[in-house]
């Protein structure tokens, strides 16, 4: 039996748009199963300022109403995304005038550090104790910081409701110069290091565990160790009273040295560090009571913690955290 050209035209008209309506919703299907939760990654928005003093934010009722200044690296004035921490450094940036350096980039810098956003949205941090230390550090003393900080939208990342947690970043060591004195370096007690943590916090107020939270940890670059291990490890962070997991630093970027000063990449799924990361600490008593639809990826930091006397500097851009959902 022949088919009539209009039957043929129908049914190419309807498979057309059968294919197309396809296509569409697979489209908008797979934009509500996956969401960027970092906002601002090329930090076009600027970076708010805090104190020098940690304590001054928690006893001021919060970062919103201590914070110093806010650094802005272009004629954007929306509200900032990112903080700046400067903590427990003799030299806050608070008023510094900004200058612009030979490739037109806006440069915050004073006797202790150096802020800068390139071109290419890579965020220079650059931290200068050789300033900041008058002898080398002794046991119990606070070390400066210089650390980029974000906290996350609380509906978008509840463990439990992912399927994967995809981050990506890129950093590239600028320098790391150790000025301490020869014979005065002790690795127990000095380095310059840019950890990278994300805080997973139990938020469910009903929960016997609300309000406990561990840190998950990616380490960069460190001075006392010239390569990444595969090992990961759990320690308690005296400071917040909190338990770290650190993931292995050689299953997110790979067999590399950041002694080369070139650009590196990291990309894992967090999702199934993050579970075996609870599952540890569950140990030791902490999300004893917790489900993962209780535990959620509250923030993030990345940048300088210098407790010793060096003059450093970092670059980081591209960052990305993206929720896929069940």
């Amino acid at each position: 039996m022949r088919l009539s050209n209009t039957y043929i035209t129908l049914f190419c008209v309807s498979t057309c748009f059968l294919c197309l309506f396809s296509s569409v919703f697979g489209s908008l299907y797979a934009q509500n199963k996956t969401r960027e939760i970092i906002r601002d990654p090329a930090f076009q928005h600027g970076l708010m300022l805090s104190p020098l003093d940690p304590d001054s934010v928690r006893k001021g009722g919060g970062f919103a109403r201590t914070f110093r200044d806010t650094l802005r690296f272009d004629k954007n004035t929306a509200a900032p995304a990112w903080r700046l921490h400067q903590w427990h450094s003799k030299y806050s940036l608070e008023k510094t005038v900004p200058a612009t350096d030979a490739d037109g980039n806006v440069v915050y810098e004073n006797e202790g550090k150096k802020v800068s956003v390139s071109r290419d949205n890579a965020l220079l941090l650059e931290i200068k104790t050789s300033r900041e230390w008058d002898s080398p550090r002794g046991k119990g003393e606070h070390w400066p910081h210089l650390l980029i900080a974000q906290d996350f939208p609380k509906k978008f990342t509840v463990i439990g409701e992912l399927e994967k947690l995809l981050f990506t970043v890129e950093v590239k060591l600028e320098k790391c110069e150790n000025k301490m004195e020869e014979g005065t370096f002790n690795p127990r007690l000095h380095t310059a290091h840019t950890p990278l943590y994300f805080v997973v916090r139990n938020d469910n107020k009903q929960s016997a565990d609300y309000g406990q939270k561990i840190w998950l940890g990616i380490h960069s670059f460190d001075y006392r160790y010239p390569e990444l291990k595969h090992q990961d490890n759990l320690r308690k962070d005296k400071g917040t009273s909190s338990y770290m997991y650190n993931i292995p630093p050689k299953d997110f970027w790979g067999d590399v040295s950041f002694n080369d000063h070139q650009w590196h990449r990291g990309n894992v799924d967090l999702l199934p560090y993050i579970i075996q990361a609870v599952e540890t600490v569950q140990k030791k008593d902490i999300f004893k009571n917790s489900t993962l639809d209780d535990l959620r990826v509250t923030g993030m930091n990345f940048g300088w913690e210098v407790p010793g006397i060096f003059d450093a500097a970092v670059r980081i851009k591209n960052l990305s955290l993206r929720a896929v959902y069940k």
